[in-house]
C-alpha cells in the first residue's frame, strides 16, 4: 500500500538524541526498542529513519569521531606542545568516561557485544584512529623535541592512557595528572616500559571486531537445537539488514557453516520464513487474558500487534507465510475461542479471525514500510480534493490510535450483529 506521509526530520533529530543518551548510559548493546522506548516512538519508526543499528550507532558518533579528529588536530598545532598533549588527553578521558558506547567503540568491544563484526563501524574508527594518529605523532614528536616528554613514550600510548581512566570528576583530573607528570621528562628516574608494539595498520581494537565475526559452526552445539539456531540467526538478520536480506545463504555464512547443511534443516527459503514467522508468534503472551470475550479479543490482538512490531519487517514476515505451525496456530485458536465464548457462530468467529489478522498485518506492513512522497502531490495538484481535505489524518503516524480505532470498529460491528441475531423476530 501506497504511503501517504509527510517528512519528519524533527523525528530524526529526536531518535537521534535519544540514541546517544541510552547508548552513553547503557552501551552499544542497547536495543532499538530502548532506543524507541526513550524517543518515545514505536521500533517501527527507528527503522523507517535508519535501516539497521550499524546505521545508527554510525549517526551518533560520527559527529563524535568528527570532533576528536578536530581535538587531536588543535592539539598538534598548539603554540605549547606539552600544554597540547594534556589538553587532548583531558578531554578525551573526559568524553570516553562519561559514554559508555564512546568507550565500547574505541576499545572494539562493540564486536564481543553483539557476536560480529560492522563493516560501517570498523571503516569508522579506522578511518577516525589513523586521522588522529597523524596528528598524535606530530604532537608526540614537537613535545620531544621540546625537551618535554621521555624518550621512550609513543604515540600509540596516548589513546590507551585516555581508554584507562574512568574516574569521575575531581578524582579522574587527578588521574589525569599522575600520567601527566609521569611523562615528563623533569622527573628523575624515568620508570622502564616496555616498548609498544609497533603495527602496520590496524589496531587491536579493529583486529578484535574482525576476530569476533565469525561464529563457531553448528556442529558441537548441544543446546539450542541446530533448528533453533538457524530461525534464531535468521531473526538477527531480519532485524538488522530486512526481509529481503534473509537467505538461505546468508543464513548458512552468518553462522559459519556451508550452504547445504542449513537446506538440510529447513529445505527452502519458504520453509525458512514459516519458522521464522512462529517464532515470532511465539513471542505473544496467551497468558492472563481478560474474561469478557471483546476485552480478550483486543488485549490479543495488541499483544500480536506487538509481537510483529518487534522486528524489522514481522509484518510483512508473517504476512507472507501460511504455516500451520504451533505459535500460530495457537495464537489463533485462542483468538477464535474468545469469539466464541461471545456467542458467535462458528462461519462468523472464523471470518472475524481472519478480519482481525488481516487487518492488523497489513497496518504493521503500513507502520513498517519506506516512507512515500505522495502527500505533496496529492495536497498540490488539486485533482484528489477528498483525499486532501482528509489528508492530515492519512499521512499522520498515530498508528496506534488508528489500530484501536479500526479494531474497535471490527468488535463493535461483530457485537451490534450479535445483538441483532439475538433480538426477537
Amino acid at each position: 500500500m501506497t504511503h501517504l506521509r509527510y517528512a519528519g526530520p524533527m523525528r530524526e533529530t529526536r531518535i537521534l538524541d535519544a540514541a546517544a543518551e541510552v547508548f552513553a548510559s547503557q552501551g552499544l548493546s542497547a536495543t532499538l526498542a530502548d532506543v524507541a522506548k526513550q524517543a518515545d516512538v514505536g521500533v517501527a519508526t527507528v527503522y523507517r529513519w535508519f535501516a539497521s543499528k550499524d546505521d545508527l550507532v554510525h549517526g551518533v558518533y560520527a559527529a563524535r569521531v568528527a570532533e576528536a579528529e578536530e581535538l587531536a588536530r588543535v592539539a598538534a598545532v598548539a603554540t605549547d606542545p606539552w600544554t597540547g598533549m594534556a589538553a587532548f588527553l583531558e578531554r578525551m578521558a573526559v568524553d570516553i568516561a562519561a559514554d559508555k558506547g564512546w568507550h565500547e567503540l574505541l576499545t572494539g568491544s562493540y564486536a564481543e557485544i553483539l557476536g560480529c563484526a560492522r563493516t560501517g563501524l570498523v571503516d569508522l574508527v579506522e578511518a577516525a584512529q589513523h586521522r588522529i594518529a597523524e596528528h598524535v605523532a606530530a604532537l608526540v614528536l614537537r613535545a620531544k623535541e621540546a625537551g618535554q616528554l621521555r624518550a621512550d613514550f609513543e604515540p600509540s600510548d596516548l589513546m590507551p592512557l585516555a581508554l584507562s581512566v574512568q574516574a569521575a570528576g575531581d578524582l579522574r583530573q587527578r588521574a589525569v595528572g599522575f600520567l601527566l607528570d609521569g611523562l615528563r621528562v623533569a622527573r628523575d628516574r624515568p620508570s622502564t616500559l616496555p616498548a609498544p608494539v609497533q603495527r602496520d595498520r590496524d589496531s587491536v581494537a579493529l583486529d578484535r571486531m574482525r576476530r569476533s565475526s565469525a561464529r563457531p559452526p553448528l556442529r558441537g552445539r548441544e543446546s539450542p537445537s541446530q533448528l533453533d539456531v538457524i530461525v534464531r540467526t535468521a531473526l538477527e538478520l531480519l532485524d538488522e539488514s530486512g526481509f529481503d536480506a534473509v537467505t538461505l545463504r546468508a543464513v548458512a555464512a552468518r553462522i559459519g557453516v556451508r550452504l547445504n547443511t542449513v537446506s538440510w534443516h529447513v529445505k527452502t527459503k519458504a520453509r525458512l520464513h514459516d519458522l521464522m514467522a512462529d517464532a515470532v508468534l511465539a513471542e505473544i503472551d496467551l497468558d492472563g487474558l481478560p474474561e469478557d470475550w471483546r476485552e480478550r479479543v483486543s488485549a490479543l490482538a495488541h499483544r500480536y500487534r506487538r509481537a510483529l512490531l518487534s522486528h524489522r519487517d514481522g509484518g510483512r514476515l508473517v504476512g507472507s507465510t501460511f504455516g500451520a505451525e504451533p505459535a500460530t496456530l495457537a495464537a489463533a485458536d485462542t483468538l477464535v475461542a474468545a469469539l466464541l465464548d461471545g456467542g458467535l457462530p462458528a462461519p462468523a468467529a472464523a471470518w472475524t479471525c481472519w478480519t482481525i489478522i488481516y487487518f492488523t498485518l497489513g497496518l504493521a506492513q503500513e507502520e513498517q514500510g519506506t516512507p512515500g512522497t505522495l502527500a505533496d502531490e496529492v495536497a498540490g495538484t488539486g485533482r484528489f480534493p477528498s483525499l486532501a481535505l482528509v489528508l492530515p489524518h492519512l499521512a499522520d503516524d498515530e498508528y496506534e490510535t488508528r489500530f484501536r480505532f479500526g479494531l474497535d470498529l471490527i468488535l463493535a460491528s461483530t457485537a451490534r450483529n450479535l445483538d441483532v441475531a439475538a433480538s426477537p423476530a
